[in-house]
Parts: C-alpha cells; structure tokens; sequence
C-alpha cells in the first residue's frame, strides 16, 4: 500500500514539473543550436515550396481558379511562419529571425492583397500584388540567409518564393 502511495506522489510530482516547467521538463533555456534550428526551419520551408510547387503545376485560367490558388497559397504561407515561429530558436539568431519573419509577413499580406484583388476580378490589381511579391523576392532571400536558412524563400520553378 505504501508503494501505491510513494507513485501516486511521484506522479503528482512530476505532473506538477512538467505543468511549471521544472527540472527536466524546463522549457526555457532548452533552445535550439543554430544547426538544429536552420535544419528545422529548412524542412519547414522545403515542405512549403513542395505544396506550392504542386499547387502551380496548373496555373489558373479565371478569377476563381485565382482566388482558390491564391487562398492555399496564403494557408500554405501561414502554416510555414507558424512553424518556424514555433521553433525555440537560439538568442543568436533571433534579430535576424525577427526581421526575416516581418518580411514574410508582409508577402503574406500582399497575396492576401491579391486575394481580395481576385475575389473582385480585378486583374490589374492581382498582377499589381503578384509583381510586389516578385519585387521582394531578392530582399525575403538575403534576410532568410542572414538567419541561416539555405531553403527558405528560394524561388524554384513554379513556386511564388514566398
């Protein structure tokens, strides 16, 4: 009986660690090395330009085909930024990473721009937003490499290098 009562404390004790982070189940201070956490990021990024690729091996031919390429597009973009956000990235890395996150958030907002732009059948101003995501391409890169990354924000063919 005694033992039964020794593991219930110990499970209290433990779920306790673990609900305040303490011991073995401290979050903080258990960041990422910089090789973890670009390696991490890159898969991240890797998965992204796979989905975008396959999404733009039929490029749409109307508004609506417009609106439904440029809706994933944005859902795989979003999705992307959660992960790598969600990453404990090292103290070291994260000026970079803040700027490299802030420039992804406003492609994020250009396609949404050109998803409002589609939605209303606006041509001239979804090949607008297109052509700002395009003009930012060179800048999202460099800030990408200045964190580490070697997949993130890499054009390759068919995808909007996001």
């Amino acid at each position: 009986m005694a033992a039964l009562g020794a593991l219930g404390l110990l499970a209290v004790l433990v779920a306790l660690a673990a609900a305040f982070d303490l011991g073995p189940f401290d979050a903080g201070g258990t960041s990422l090395t910089r090789a973890e956490f670009t390696a991490k990021g890159d898969q991240a990024c890797e998965r992204a330009h796979d989905q975008f690729a396959e999404l733009q091996k039929n490029p749409p031919n109307s508004a609506e085909g417009a609106v439904t390429l440029t809706q994933n597009l944005i859902e795989i973009s979003e999705n992307e930024l959660s992960q790598i956000r969600a990453l404990d990235a090292p103290p070291e890395v994260q000026p970079a990473l803040d700027r490299y996150l802030r420039a992804r958030e406003q492609g994020i907002a250009l396609l949404k721009q050109g998803l409002e732009a589609a939605q209303d059948k606006d041509a001239r101003a979804y090949a607008r937003a297109q052509a700002e995501i395009a003009a930012g391409q060179v800048r999202r890169l460099k800030l990408a490499e200045a964190v580490g990354f070697s997949q993130c924000s890499v054009v390759q063919s068919g995808t909007a290098g996001q």
